[in-house]
Order: C-alpha cells, then structure tokens, then sequence
C-alpha cells in the first residue's frame, strides 16, 4: 500500500499538470482560424473603365458596381449580372435607403446623382449635385442623402438648380442681393491652407436637393451610424469629421404647412375683378424651398462645434490620410484605414483612440462583420492583399490572417448573412498600338478580364 501512494499521487500530479497544460493551450486570438480565409470563386462579368466602390444589398442578396459609366448588379448566388445603369460619366458610389425601393449612385463627371428604382433598375430622376460627387450615404432617421463631394482646389462647379434661394445659418433668409439669374454652388478654395469641401444634402422623400453644407479640410470616405450622425474622413488632416444629421435636416426642411398663394390661370392678367363677378381664385400650392447653405468653416464652425452639430476627432500621428472607415455601432467603434499602413480604432462618442492595428498597402475600404466580429482592409498596393482582423471583445483586436488576392483588389463589401467577402479587380495587359523600348510601353486592361473576387471561409 505504502509503494502504491507515491504512484497514485505522482499520477494525479501528471493529471494536474496535462488539465493545465490544457486549459493554458485555447487557441489565442493570433492564430489563424482553424477554417482560413481563400478565394472561393471568381465571376467574369465583362466592363471597360475604372471602378469604385462596392455596395451589398443584405435583403435582395445582391452586389452593386460603380464601373466606369455603369453602374452593375450582380446576383451574388448565381454570380451573374441581373441588371445595369448605364449612361453615366463616371459611377463612384451606391447608396441604399431602408424600404428596398430606391438606390442613388453619384456620377462624378456630371456631378449628378442618379435616382433609381431597385426593382426595376429604371431611373427616377437625375438631381445636380454640384461638382464631383463621390460617397453618398442614406440616413434611415431623417431620411436624408448626403453626398460628399470630392472638390478639387480650383474647380468650378455645375450651376445650381434656378429659382433657388440661398440662406446661411439654421434657416435665417438673408435680404436679396444683386446675384446672377442662377445662383452658382460653393466650391473649393485654391488655398491649400484653407481648404473648404462641401456635402450636398437631398431629400430622400421628395427626391430634391435641400442645400449643402461647407466643411473645413478635404473630405473623403462617409459612413452613418443608426443615431443619425455622420463621420466622414479628412484625409489632409488626420482627422475624422461628425455631422448631426437631426440638425441639418430641422434647419433645411420646409416645414409641412407652408403654402404661397398663387392667382388660378383663368384670372392671369386681370388687373382686377370685373363688376358683379367673383373675385379671382386663389390656389394654394407648396412653397419652393430655399436652398439652404450651412456654413461650418472659420468661426461659423466654433459655433457648430459648440452646438455639437459638428465634432472633429484628431486620429493621431499614427495614421497617414486616412481613406477608408466603417463603423461598428454595437461597440461605438470607428475604423480607420490609413495609406501607411494602419487601422486606427476610435470611440464614436468621444474621439479616443482605441488602438492601432498593422494592414496591407493600399487600403481604399474597410468592411466590419458585425455578426462574427471581423474586420477587413481591401490593400490593392503591391500584390494584393486582405487583412483579416478578429475582434475577439469590444476593445481586443488582433491580425489573424493576410490573404493574398488580386492587384488593384482596393475596394470590398461584405455580404452579413454568410461571411463572405468581394472585391473587383481586371487583368492588365501591353497595348501594342503604342510599342515602344524599354520603360515604354504602356498598359491597357484585358478586354473582358473585369472580374468579382468572392473570398469565404
């Protein structure tokens, strides 16, 4: 019995030790998952020009394409492309509203935002935005379009709509002036030092253009939380901009009751009522909105800030132009995709920085998978490459995979549903037409090599 003891103890110490070691080998949060990343299939779906960016259609399980002057639809279970708005200049982004019945898709070299059905992939309405539309986002609370507008220094935009009024401030009208029959639209300031963007605002209900609102520094990639509130980078300064759309939308909206009376035309031209006839009818017709400028600049911005319809959040020395975000609004988290290579982590609420993470070259977008908590860079610098990063608890982040995928693969959407990742991309090629020696020749794409890249696990 004595020789048996020490046998029996130093087993359940051997035991002990195992269950430990055990316990002590859950696989952290770096390894890679135990089912990776790879590219599960590619879709030729034809096109000529350059792309933008990618947006997903949770319910109709569908990819929207701003491709050159098209703007595609592609069937994600077929692969196929189901439909097309063509006849654009050059398509940039695609926004959605939350019924499922319309899709705005901005052209920027009309500096034009094209209204469509979602149904029908027909056209609504074309509105003039202004100069160089770019990322558009809907606000389910207000129901409001923003589209940022990608002004550069100089450039003198489109015309507005005629017939319009412009007032400054939260609806203050200022006293009419002596201004051309049609009013011109803000544009940006040559002084690199003084840079003024601007954000056209439309009214998703009516399909009109409200007015817009004039914003310090070069604005860039937007994405909107459920709050109504809008963030938008500021690449030439490392910051991140906050927009209140409540307050925009209370100081641009006309408000229901207001009506103008106008003459019926059958008493056009009368200078007054004839004897023993009845006074001419008047009919009341909605009044013609004013088109509303917010001025957010120099001192008119301290006093957005102080009103808090306006935050600016400093990213940090971290991050380079920052040109890509999402938004993780579970946890308030921003990200932030930097050209140096960095995934900058914010608080939505206060600005804080949270962390940074390492990411691939040449990241033009950045998705968040809300349901399996992942975050992904599409880096089209160099080779190609997606960083996959797992967000384990709201502020633990780790790079658990770099998947090698395409050249010029910039741009991503992420399907919710199944996981899934897409990116676009083409084949290059030498144009022949142009031969030339060493260091001159030139490339053009592969005819028909345009392509969607579906990446899963």
């Amino acid at each position: 019995m004595r020789r048996l003891l020490p046998i029996v103890l130093f087993a359940c110490a051997v035991l002990f030790a195992c269950a430990g070691t055990v316990a002590q080998q859950v696989p952290l949060s770096t390894d890679l998952p135990s089912h990776p990343f790879f590219i599960k299939a590619t879709w030729y779906i034809g096109g000529a020009g350059n792309w933008d960016y990618l947006t997903f259609d949770r319910d109709a399980n569908r990819l929207y394409i701003a491709h050159g002057t098209l703007m595609q639809v592609v069937d994600v279970d077929s692969g196929s492309v189901v439909g097309e708005i063509k006849d654009l200049y050059e398509a940039r982004q695609v926004a959605l509203d939350d019924t499922g019945q319309y899709g705005y898709v901005s052209d920027g070299g009309q500096g034009k935002l094209v209204v469509f059905d979602r149904q029908t992939l027909k056209r609504v309405v074309d509105i003039e935005t202004g100069a160089n539309p770019r990322w558009v986002v809907f606000d389910p609370l207000t129901r409001l379009v923003f589209v940022v507008r990608a002004n550069p220094p100089g450039e003198t935009p489109p015309a507005a709509p005629p017939n319009r009024r412009r007032s400054t401030g939260f609806g203050e009208t200022p006293p009419p002036a002596a201004a051309p029959a049609t009013p011109q639209r803000n544009t940006a300031q040559s002084s690199d030092s003084n840079v003024q963007s601007i954000v056209t605002v439309i009214d998703g209900q009516t399909q009109t253009d409200l007015g817009e609102i004039k914003v310090s520094g070069q604005l860039g990639y937007a994405v909107v939380d459920e709050a109504g509130e809008i963030y938008i980078a500021l690449p030439d300064r490392n910051q991140v901009a906050r927009l209140d759309a409540q307050a925009v939308a209370a100081a641009m909206r006309p408000q229901p009751a207001e009506t103008s009376p106008t003459v019926s035309p059958e008493a056009q031209g009368a200078d007054s009522a004839a004897p023993g006839t009845a006074e001419p009818k008047e009919e009341l017709k909605p009044k013609q909105p004013p088109f509303i400028t917010l001025d957010w600049t120099g001192v008119h911005r301290n006093a957005a800030v102080a009103d808090g319809h306006l935050r600016i959040y400093a990213i940090g020395p971290e991050c380079t132009e920052p040109r890509a975000l999402a938004i993780d609004q579970r946890h308030l988290r921003i990200f932030a995709a930097c050209t140096n290579r960095t995934l900058e982590v914010l608080n939505t609420e206060t600005g804080d920085k949270v962390t940074s993470l390492p990411i691939g070259p040449g990241a033009d977008a950045v998705g968040y998978d809300q349901d399996h908590g992942l975050i992904f860079t599409s880096n089209g610098g160099a080779e190609g490459s997606i960083t996959i990063i797992r967000q384990d608890v709201t502020d633990s982040y780790n790079v658990i995979q770099t998947l090698p995928t395409r050249q010029r693969a910039d741009t991503l959407a992420v399907n919710p549903s199944t996981g899934a990742v897409y990116l676009v991309t083409d084949y290059q090629g030498v144009d022949l037409t142009h031969p030339g020696g060493i260091g001159t020749l030139h490339e053009k794409p592969v005819e028909g090599s345009f392509q969607v890249v579906k990446v899963e696990n």
